[in-house]
């Protein structure tokens, strides 16, 4: 029996989706706002979240870092409305696992709880001789046959296991950001299946769709090459399609539902980076945090910096995502009781620079206005703590 927890504020919503999650095999438990739910999650044996961001008392992300601290190993779905990207895209980079936007749910529930689920269930095993490895490196060529991505996904599950000692959670939100990227590249890319058609291997139209292009030689001849490798400090994956690319300006950003997926790529991975064509994706995560290890933002180019008012000290911006708090292992590390360990991100997307806070403990400024997350532009004057900083692009 499989215990889903659903917390939201509006029985409309609540009703919702208890019936579009009652099936055999679950128990659905409900609250109304973030306290509610950890009291649930206290009485009951939790395996899945299902959370609205906008609650009374306590909020989604509050929320989100709760369980985080103290129930690690039960995944967290957000659920989106219209106005709520930013807090959305904080508690995705706080550890929710996934997100929903409320106007899909009727599309999206069944299927998103039951793709986290089943991403679970592959559950690490060892045989023994990787165990006794220091790294390992994994070339593929995928044919047209969607069978294998689930295979390749619990293939990275299992080296993770292996050479990480991050938990099941983290584990998971990686091979996420690898399903989705493998994914696009099976049906966006090589298949040419439009942004704003949803894959759903439920709907009868789209199995036809999937079944018509695969008997095209034009579709049938593509492959989907996959090389990745793993050690005790990081994780690196390339992705290439035969497909004709798109334009990646805006992958990653909440711009459009269809991005959902490079959403959850830019939220979970440290760099995400795509060639000019856009049918090539490189994606790293790096498990010590301690050593800056990412490929530098442009090649040759002047990159952004972070200038220090009191200090003078110049912070270049040289790698697409850098971590800003009290931590050692933070890419710039501050001294300030006012400075969490894991403080702040500045993070290259679609070449604009984004401020996302981590805290919420209000010491965070823009132009000495106090903010969550913001777009950064030249000559603002960055607030953390008890230091200002200039920002240059």
């Amino acid at each position: 029996m499989t215990n889903l927890l659903i917390v939201d504020d509006t029985d409309v919503d609540l009703m919702l989706m208890e019936g579009l999650l009652s099936a055999p095999g679950f128990t659905i438990v409900t609250a109304g706002d973030g306290y509610q739910a950890l009291e649930k999650i206290s009485e009951w044996s939790i395996d899945l979240i299902l959370t609205d961001l906008q609650m009374p008392r306590m909020d989604g992300l509050e929320l989100v870092r709760e369980v985080r601290k103290k129930f690690s190993d039960i995944p967290v779905i957000l659920t989106t409305g219209k106005g709520s990207e930013n807090i959305a895209e904080e508690a995705l980079l706080a550890g929710a696992t996934t997100y929903i936007p409320k106007n899909k749910l009727s599309d999206m529930l069944e299927s998103t709880v039951k793709e986290v689920l089943d991403l679970l269930s592959t559950g690490p095993t060892s045989d023994g001789l990787f165990d006794q490895s220091f790294g390992s490196r994994f070339q593929f060529e995928l044919k047209p046959d969607s069978s294998l991505i689930p295979k390749l996904v619990s293939l990275c599950q299992r080296m993770l296991h292996t050479f990480t000692q991050l938990n099941r959670i983290d584990r998971l939100r990686i091979a996420i950001a690898v399903d989705q990227a493998v994914q696009n590249s099976f049906y966006r890319g090589n298949l040419e299946i439009p942004a704003d058609q949803k894959i759903d291997l439920r709907d009868l139209s789209m199995i036809e769709l999937i079944e018509e292009r695969l008997a095209d030689e034009k579709y049938a001849s593509r492959r989907v090459s996959v090389s990745f490798d793993i050690n005790h400090r990081r994780f690196a994956i390339r992705i290439e399609d035969d497909g004709p690319g798109f334009d990646s300006s805006s992958a990653g950003t909440w711009d459009e539902p269809a991005n959902r997926g490079t959403v959850l790529m830019h939220s979970f991975m440290d760099t995400v980076k795509y060639n000019q064509k856009g049918n090539v994706v490189k994606m790293r995560f790096v498990f010590d945090k301690s050593v800056v290890d990412a490929e530098p933002v442009r090649n040759g180019a002047k990159v952004a910096t972070l200038t220090c008012l009191s200090t003078e000290k110049v912070y270049p911006l040289d790698i697409p995502k850098l971590v800003i708090g009290s931590r050692e292992g933070c890419h710039i590390k501050l001294k300030s009781d006012q400075v969490s360990a894991m403080h702040c991100t500045v993070t290259l997307i679609s070449n604009k620079w984004s401020l996302v806070v981590l805290t919420q403990r209000g010491v965070t400024k823009l132009n000495h206005s106090t903010v969550m997350s913001a777009t950064l532009t030249a000559g603002d004057i960055v607030t953390i703590g008890d230091f200002e900083f200039a920002f240059d692009a």
